[in-house]
């Protein structure tokens, strides 16, 4: 499961550099990110600040769940431990927060290729390809419901 959760995570960092260069190159000077249920643009902030930004929220998230990671990588552990400082919790959390990383990436970039879709001048009808925004908080809905999983798992 490490090494899966890792080529996701991996996947995701392509896929978010992906979707942010597509959706660059495509964009008008002017990005609308606030529309009304007709598709027309309700807000719009400047090209520059929409890659900025998303490179900001990226790293932003990543640094957050690298750091968690370390600080859970520097505990003490045993195999019979109580709480964190049972070694396979801690090794199940770490792989947690992993995957929690990469879902996080995709949910990114799912909103970055929607946002591309949605900026294109001859694809206002990208409006259907709206569920793929809500595929996201699906996914991070259900990585924690797994972390419960995890949580609740016994352990000896």
């Amino acid at each position: 499961m490490d090494k899966f959760i890792g080529f996701f995570r991996t996947v995701t960092y392509l896929l978010f550099t992906g979707a942010l260069l597509w959706s660059y190159a495509y964009m008008t000077q002017q990005v609308t990110y606030r529309f009304d249920p007709n598709g027309s643009a309700l807000e719009v902030v400047n090209k520059d600040t929409y890659f900025f930004g998303a490179i900001a929220v990226f790293l932003l998230a990543n640094i957050v769940c690298s750091w968690f990671i370390n600080v859970l990588k520097k505990l003490n552990t045993t195999e019979d431990g109580k709480g964190l400082r049972n070694r396979s919790l801690k090794h199940d959390l770490i792989t947690w927060v992993k995957g929690f990383a990469g879902v996080l990436n995709l949910f990114f970039g799912l909103i970055l290729f929607f946002l591309g879709l949605m900026n294109l001048a001859e694809s206002r009808d990208a409006m259907a390809l709206g569920f793929y925004v809500y595929l996201g908080p699906v996914l991070i809905v259900a990585w924690f419901f797994y972390l419960a999983y995890l949580l609740g798992k016994r352990r000896t």
